[in-house]
């Protein structure tokens, strides 16, 4: 009896029944078989494997989580400009005229709402010019407090603190930045998984179609003896086994291929890449059913809601803006009250005692350049950022209702291909039946059998083809909604 076609719903890493069917030894193969070491009842690799493998171990993912440390760092740096600052020397000049002694500490204290606080000690002993006069002091020495606050510029904010303002948007910035990184790297790895399926299963329908040829040798060469087919029949189906041996070599390097590009994601747990076995590869495709259509607003409207880049683009604009308050204020004169209290203690150095009494000073300070064409550049620059990304954020917003848009009408595409190729798969083995009956019974010859098998092989290859691109849109569809099979989050 002439062998059939099996079902592609049969294992398909599974090695074939004898050493024939296995035309090309190949050492890359054997390599992809042995990595895993696979038990054969072991169970197949899933798409959530894979995912949890790049969640825990894939390097590019790694890295832009890293990019919370870059951002934390950043934002602590520009907390810097609010330190302590301690300043403090000691002069001396023990030859000339004036033979004198200055040591002198200081601290600074920068105030988040605008201003410095300051606190000083310093003393002074020997001859002084009477220029120097600040420079002396009583026996102990003078203690000092100050104070200053802006009326005007630097006031609502400053330089300080918009720098404080922006690194905090910026590392909030970084959470919607890695989420969109995450939906990209599952999607990829989802795409790339469901590829290795399809390549797998697609060697297995080659496989079933040499098989058929291989099983009818024996057949063949006894109905050529018993003069019931002409000679010619055997060459044609050793041609056939030819051909489809090397269909079969062409699907054992696209499943190599594919197993490379799937390790990338697939890893061990200390992250080395790990080439998936044949024997994993799941007997058939998940169930699939055509997406509702009704819900495409429901859908649009919660893919703009989740979707990382706009919380990315509005931290973005927050930080705009706050350059544009830091710019305007530097249109602003700068008008400062400052007021100052100091002390000397110990015994006088003179007998008026100048330096004994408590002493406060108080005052305003102010400048402005006359032009101001640095401030009013800053403005014109920061107002331009913020009708960039204003028009940005637009396209994007327009852009992912393409994207749902599009995965929603790829998503209905494949369905449709799935039921069609499904139902030409199922006519081309009705038709190959027929045509083996006709064969038997001499009615054709075997190139129009091989017509038949030719075009189950192609119906089983293309309802394979068509599942693939179901999941692999479905994929798309699930970036489109920023719907994330983990929370990044929680790592």
């Amino acid at each position: 009896m002439v062998g059939q076609l099996d079902s592609p719903r049969e294992p398909l890493g599974e090695a074939t029944d004898s050493a024939a069917e296995e035309p090309v030894s190949r050492p890359l193969l054997s390599a992809l078989e042995a990595n895993f070491a696979a038990d054969p009842a072991e169970e197949a690799l899933v798409l959530s494997d894979v995912i949890l493998s790049v969640y825990e171990t894939y390097p590019l993912f790694e890295a832009a989580l890293r990019e919370r440390d870059v951002a934390a760092g950043k934002e602590l740096a520009a907390w810097g400009e609010f330190d302590t600052e301690l300043k403090a020397y000691s002069l001396t000049n023990p030859m000339g005229y004036y033979q004198r002694y200055r040591t002198s500490a200081k601290v600074d204290q920068p105030l988040y709402h605008g201003g410095n606080v300051y606190g000083g000690y310093k003393i002074g002993r020997g001859e002084f010019n009477p220029a120097w006069y600040n420079d002396e002091t009583n026996l102990g020495g003078e203690f000092s407090l100050g104070l200053g606050v802006p009326l005007l510029k630097d006031r609502l904010i400053d330089k300080r603190r918009s720098g404080v303002m922006q690194a905090s948007l910026a590392r909030q910035a970084v959470e919607p930045a890695v989420q969109a990184q995450w939906l990209s790297f599952v999607r990829d790895a989802s795409q790339t998984y469901w590829y290795w399926v399809e390549t797998g299963q697609t060697l297995q329908a080659h496989r079933q179609l040499l098989r058929l040829a291989q099983d009818r040798v024996e057949q063949i060469e006894e109905r050529v003896l018993a003069g019931d087919l002409e000679r010619i029949a055997r060459i044609d189906n050793q041609r056939l086994i030819a051909l489809r041996e090397t269909k079969v070599i062409e699907s054992q390097r696209k499943l190599q291929q594919a197993a490379i590009k799937l390790s990338l994601f697939l890893r061990t747990p200390d992250g080395q890449p790990q080439l998936p076995d044949g024997t994993l590869l799941p007997r058939s495709f998940p169930e699939s059913a055509p997406p509702d259509l009704g819900q495409m607003d429901q859908m649009v409207q919660a893919a703009l809601a989740a979707r990382p880049e706009l919380t990315e683009l509005n931290l973005l604009v927050e930080q705009v803006r706050v350059e544009l308050a830091q710019s305007e204020n530097m249109l602003l004169p700068k008008f400062e009250a400052v007021v100052g209290v100091s002390k000397d203690v110990g015994a006088p150095i003179n007998e008026k005692r100048t330096k004994s009494p408590f002493e406060l000073e108080a005052g305003v300070y102010g400048e402005v350049p006359l032009q101001r064409r640095e401030a009013r550049g800053k403005v014109v620059a920061a107002r331009g950022k913020l009708m960039q990304l204003n028009a940005k954020r637009e396209f994007v917003a327009d852009k992912i209702v393409a994207e749902v848009q599009d995965a929603l009408s790829a998503l209905e595409a494949a369905s449709g291909q799935i039921v069609q190729t499904n139902r030409n798969l199922e006519l081309s083995r009705e038709a190959l039946e027929m045509g083996r009956a006709a064969f038997e019974a001499g009615d054709i010859d075997l190139i129009v059998l091989n017509i038949y098998e030719q075009a189950v092989a192609d119906a089983t290859i293309a309802w394979i083809e068509a599942q693939a691109y179901y999941f692999a849109a479905q994929a798309d569809f699930q970036a489109a909604l920023a719907r994330d099979p983990f929370a990044p989050e929680a790592r």
